[in-house]
């Protein structure tokens, strides 16, 4: 995944230099619990970047991206799109099939320093932009449990929608955002027909 710029934020691909990410989430359970459920040491979080280095380079358009803060350059979290396949998961417009559908996920983690100011919902426009414009993805999603009030709150003003999960081992919700620049032109061409 290539970088972003926006307003106030650069989205950039992790290097070895940011185990500041490790403060700043993955050593604050109150982050961690939503996000990865529990903390993770020094260690685990030096692993994490060596894959999230290997991803940019292997997987091109999917990945991780520190969310830095552009006038001090302070890391603040991470932004992701990332492929998951969704064995607990089925909505009810998908034809009924025994196959695990791959989807695409939108994740983000803000230390709770950077929360409540913008910059999530900053980091996670360009993204969803990037993932529709760029990548043509025809749909995002984002698994939030229900006790995660702020992600909801999140989910709802990009756009997302909840919808039922309708997969027989599922539960409850999932947040769905549909590209609707993929229908714009067959709805122009069917507009023009007539």
């Amino acid at each position: 995944m290539r970088a972003i710029e926006t307003k106030r934020l650069w989205l950039r691909p992790f290097t070895d230099d940011d185990m500041e990410i490790h403060r700043v989430v993955f050593s604050d359970p109150e982050v961690c619990h939503f996000y990865c459920t529990n903390t993770r040491t020094e260690q685990e979080t030096r692993d994490w970047l060596i894959h999230r280095k290997w991803q940019v380079r292997n997987e091109d358009e999917l990945g991780f991206l520190a969310v830095v803060r552009k006038p001090d350059q302070q890391l603040m979290g991470l932004v992701a799109l990332q492929l998951c396949v969704a064995n607990w998961l089925r909505f009810a417009d998908a034809p009924d099939t025994p196959f695990h559908p791959f989807i695409v996920e939108l994740s983000y983690a803000m230390g709770r320093a950077y929360q409540r100011q913008g910059y999530a919902t900053e980091a996670c426009q360009a993204v969803i932009e990037y993932g529709f414009k760029e990548m043509c993805l025809p749909r995002l999603t984002n698994g939030v449990v229900p006790e995660n009030v702020a992600s909801a709150r999140l989910c709802a003003r990009l756009g997302f929608r909840q919808v039922p999960n309708v997969h027989p081992k599922g539960t409850g919700h999932v947040w769905i955002l549909d590209n609707n620049l993929l229908a714009a032109p067959a709805k122009q061409a069917s507009a023009t027909d007539n």
